[in-house]
Formats: structure tokens, sequence, C-alpha cells
């Protein structure tokens, strides 16, 4: 590590001094205890789920056995689905080609990837066009809509967008265009200028809790063509065949993995395991996923390696590869995927910390305010999500990062913290920006140069308004208390039962209070592994990410919460404990 990026790492250190509180959730000891003896779970896991809200019945099973028919609401249910299937259906009769328009992330393509194959199952002319992300920014803009136009499709579908595209809507009704919005974003008031609009945020809607992501929507609308297209273009597809394609966009863009999207993300990794499609293999092997994935691997393995492609190039390699029958083209693509991604992890970090030196001299005392605005020309647009959630892991407040696009626009990503909205926070400073969107947790935006201090010092006022009242320190949030002794591989095993976790439907954490710590290593200089004891048990204990903790001391008694795990090293297989949280005892 170079002088500059030392001198970052040490003033990011000096900041990132407040360590995560430890909370314990309120406990329900007589549900637990109700829980554990009708599901036939241990005391631990009922005491977990009985914090969590959970009762004895029905809903638990589903949610311990979830299935199709059970925890999936029907399609019929969504608003409008029937209106778009039948401007779908009509197209086809028609022989009009259709033009599916999507976003350049991983939800917006593998929704797409969906429609577009089970179009072309049909034999249905079905073409898919994806915005530059250096050219065009996010969204429908009006160059894709004259270009398919101009080429005589008759429906233009979006995926993952269009809810904030009136204007461009509007032309294409004007250029003849049928238009059809698939989307899960945030909805105004005014009305939408297509012919069917898809979003469970609408009103009148509310369709699965309105949580849904748009790969997840895009399934719901493969669901809906099925029978629409009975009579006229009968076809022996099943559509829980794309439920691998569907809980990618589900688990990678991080909607809460509860109700429906627990059921789309668990099936889907279940059929992602012995997937057929040669996509998904090839990628599942240059990401050396040799097991059944879970939904880190997801997160963490294939989604960056689908991202990478629209973040330093053109994502329509993605489409090619999701879609294709060719095993030889698959691999070849997602060779070429695992090379942008590494690219992408160097782009990111260098943009990292340029933008910690940023901080640096604009703070020098470390008084950072309460959100975060940076920008900088050469900050590469590709990554400004990633680096601006990195920097709210760091700091815990909202971050906007801003780079420079082609047009010459400051094109900004912005994150944010449990309890502050995104889209909320850009539309209160709406008048200093060109275009912006998104949800509760991330959005983007577009900014003119000379706009670009006007944004900034609206949006930290913002973030200052929106953050009084709300807890500004991380904290772990514990399920439950236990005692070492329960905790072992077998308690390990059945906490699995309540995968896949993510946002919603956390990992379930335990807290153990007085342990000593009996030894402390720094691992590679990256990560802390301590050797925990209650005086008779002992317990390997993880710090991910960091290499000290001002309570992690040799001899020092300590309470700890952590997820409970085993890790295999050597043929030897032993109890580990991720650390998540540490206080003195």
């Amino acid at each position: 590590m170079g002088t500059a990026a030392s001198n970052a790492a040490r003033y990011c250190d000096r900041l990132n001094t407040v360590y995560k509180k430890i909370k314990l959730r309120r406990q329900h000891l007589k549900e637990a205890a109700k829980i554990s003896c009708t599901h036939k779970l241990t005391a631990v896991a009922g005491r977990i789920l009985a914090a969590r809200g959970f009762k004895a019945g029905n809903a638990l099973e589903n949610f311990l056995n979830p299935t199709l028919k059970q925890g999936l609401p029907l399609p019929a249910d969504l608003l409008n689905l029937e209106a778009a299937c039948e401007l779908i259906k009509d197209s086809i009769r028609l022989g009009k080609g259709i033009a599916i328009c999507c976003d350049f992330d991983v939800d917006g393509l593998s929704g797409g990837s969906q429609i577009h194959h089970f179009l072309k199952a049909l034999g249905a002319e079905s073409r898919v066009f994806i915005p530059d992300r250096f050219e065009d920014g996010y969204g429908l803009n009006r160059k894709m809509v004259q270009e398919i136009a101009r080429r005589k499709f008759g429906l233009l579908v979006t995926v993952d967008y269009g809810t904030t595209n009136a204007e461009e809507l509007e032309l294409a009704r004007g250029l003849g265009l049928k238009t059809v919005v698939i989307d899960h974003h945030h909805v105004a008031d005014a009305i939408l200028p297509c012919d069917a609009f898809i979003n469970p945020w609408q009103r009148g809607c509310g369709f699965a809790g309105k949580v849904l992501s748009a790969s997840g929507l895009a399934w719901y609308l493969i669901c809906g063509l099925k029978k629409a297209l009975a009579k006229i273009a009968p076809t022996a597809i099943d559509p829980r065949t794309y439920l691998d394609l569907a809980c990618l966009g589900t688990i990678c863009d991080m909607v809460p993995l509860t109700g429906a999207n627990r059921v789309i993300a668990r099936r889907g990794l279940e059929l992602l395991s012995a997937t057929k499609r040669p996509g998904l293999i090839a990628l599942k092997n240059v990401a050396g996923i040799q097991y059944e994935p879970s939904c880190y691997d997801v997160s963490f393995a294939i989604g960056p390696r689908l991202n990478a492609a629209g973040r330093m190039v053109h994502a329509d390699a993605v489409i090619e590869l999701l879609t294709t029958d060719d095993s030889l083209l698959a691999d070849k693509i997602a060779r070429r995927l695992n090379r942008l991604n590494s690219e992408r992890q160097e782009t990111e970090s260098r943009t990292k910390e340029q933008a910690l030196k940023i901080l640096q001299r604009d703070y020098p005392r470390g008084d950072l305010p309460p959100g975060l605005v940076i920008w900088d020309k050469s900050f590469h647009s590709g990554v400004i999500g990633i680096v601006a959630q990195r920097l709210v892991e760091l700091f815990y407040r909202p971050v906007a990062l801003m780079g420079m696009g082609n047009d010459g626009l400051y094109r900004g990503s912005v994150r944010g913290v449990k309890g502050f909205s995104v889209v909320e926070a850009l539309a209160a400073v709406s008048a200093t920006l060109v275009k912006f969107g998104g949800h509760e947790g991330a959005g983007g935006f577009a900014v003119r140069q000379e706009k670009a201090r006007d944004f900034a010092e609206a949006f930290m006022l913002e973030c200052e308004k929106r953050l009084k009242g709300l807890d500004t320190i991380p904290c772990a949030e514990a399920d439950t208390e236990v005692s070492l002794p329960e905790v072992d591989m077998a308690l390990v095993d059945e906490l699995r039962l309540f995968s896949p976790f993510g946002v919603g439907n956390p990992s379930p954490q335990l807290l153990v209070n007085n342990l000593k710590v009996i030894d402390v290593k720094n691992l590679k200089g990256t990560h802390l592994k301590a050797l925990l004891s209650d005086g008779t048990r002992f317990i390997s204990g993880l710090l991910w990410r960091q290499t000290e903790h001002p309570a992690l001391r040799k001899g020092a008694r300590v309470n700890v919460v952590f997820r409970a795990d085993y890790n295999t090293f050597g043929g030897i297989t032993e109890l580990q404990a991720n650390l998540q949280a540490i206080e003195e005892a």
C-alpha cells in the first residue's frame, strides 16, 4: 500500500472508533417453548423464532418448509398483469416484435433474461435493449425509444425502471409504440403514460407486501403469459424452471427475504444448484462454486460477475450468457465477466482510497457531517455505488458519491442507513438534480457540474433533518442469549432451516456474556481470531475485516454477539463464532 493509501487508511481507522452496540431482541419465553414443542426444535431455535415475532402454527410451518403453493400470492392478484399479458399476446398474434428494456444490474438483467428466453422459446420476435451506464445513465432514454420505433417493434416492455420515465413513455406513445412498465421503485402520484403498469407500489395494488424485486415481477409475468397464451401459443414450458434466474435479482437487489421473496430465493437456490443453463453452470465454475450455492454465493460471487459487465463496459453479454444454449459460448462469456470483475475490484479499491483522501482533505479533524457527499471527475461511474456502500459501512451515515459521465453531467449513487429513505431524501432535493430514482436503501441521480455544490449542501441538510431521532450508532441485535454448551454443530445445522439469509431475514445472532479472551491473533493483517472460553468450553471467534478492537485483549472479559458456523481447514472441522459485536463484560 502506497503512502497516500496508508494515510487514508489511518485516517479511516482514526474516525472509525465507534463499535457496534449490543442489543437483545425482546424475549417471549412462553411462545418460544410452544414453538420448540410444536415444531420439534431446540430451545435456542424456539427463542430465536419467538423473538422475531413468530408463533407456533401454520405460518411458521410455511416459513420452515416454504412451498410455492402456500408461500406465493396468486398471479391474478397482481394489478395490471392481465392487461400486460394481453398486450404481449396481441403482439405475438400480429407478428410484431417485442422490445425488452432492462436495467444493467443483476435485477434488471435476470428479469429481462427471463422474459426474453420465454418469448424466444415460443418463437416470438424479442430483443433486449440495455442503457449504457456511461453514455445514457440509468433508466429508459429517448435514444433507446427512437431506435425501437425505427426497428418497427410494436411493444416496448421495461424491466426494473420506467416508473420515473414519463417523458420517454410519452415519446414512445407518440411514435406508435404500446408500452408495459414492470418496476418496483417508488411511485409518484402522477398517472404514468403507459398501456400497462405493473408496480406493487402503485395505488390499489400492494401485491406481495410491495417488496418483490423486478426479477420476481418478471417471473410473475411469465406465469401470467403461460395462461394467457395457452390458446394461441401453447407451451410445455414450466414457469418454475425460471426461478433460478428470478432468485438472482431477488437476492442481489437486497429486497427483504421474507414472504414471497423468501420462497423465490429458497426454491431458486435449490434449482440453481442443479441448473441446466449453460450460462449459470459456467458462472458457478469461474466463481469456484462446486456445492449447493447460498445467498452469500449469489451476492458475493455470482452477482458481482454479472454486474461487472455493466459497471465496466456494457451489459449486453449478460443477456447472452443467461439465455444461451451454447456451453462453449457460455464458458467464453463467463471467463470474460470474471476478468471484468477483477478489473472492477481494482477500480473500486482505487476509488475508495481517493474518496478517503478527499474526506481527509475536507474534514482533517474528523468532524464528519451527518451525510457525506464526495465527488471527483476521476471517479469511475461503474463502482461509485459499491464504494458508497463501503463508506456507509465504515462511517454509518448516508453517502452520495459522484463521478463525471460522458455527457458532462455528474452521475451519483446514494446509499443510506436503517430508517433513512434514500429515494425520499433525493426527492426532497430534486430541484438541484437533472433526474433521480431509487428506493428505500439505494438510489441514483444526475446533476449538472455547476449544481454539484448546491446538491451537496442540500443533501447534507436533508440528512441532518432526517437523521434526528434515529440511532446513528450501528448495533448488533442478538436474537437470544445462550451459553456455550448450547452452541454445537447440530444447532448450526438446525438454524440453517431459517435460510436463505439476507435483508429482512438475517442469520441468527447469539449473545454470550462474560467470556474470557484466552488468545488473540492477527490473520494476514486483515482479520482477528480470538480464542474465547466460559471456563469450561472454548470457541474460536473470527472478527472479519478488522485488525484491532479495544475490548478484544488477552485476559479480558467480554460479551459477544456472533453468528454460529463451522469451518473446515486442513481436514479438521471446528465450530466457529463469526463475531458481530464485542463489548467489555
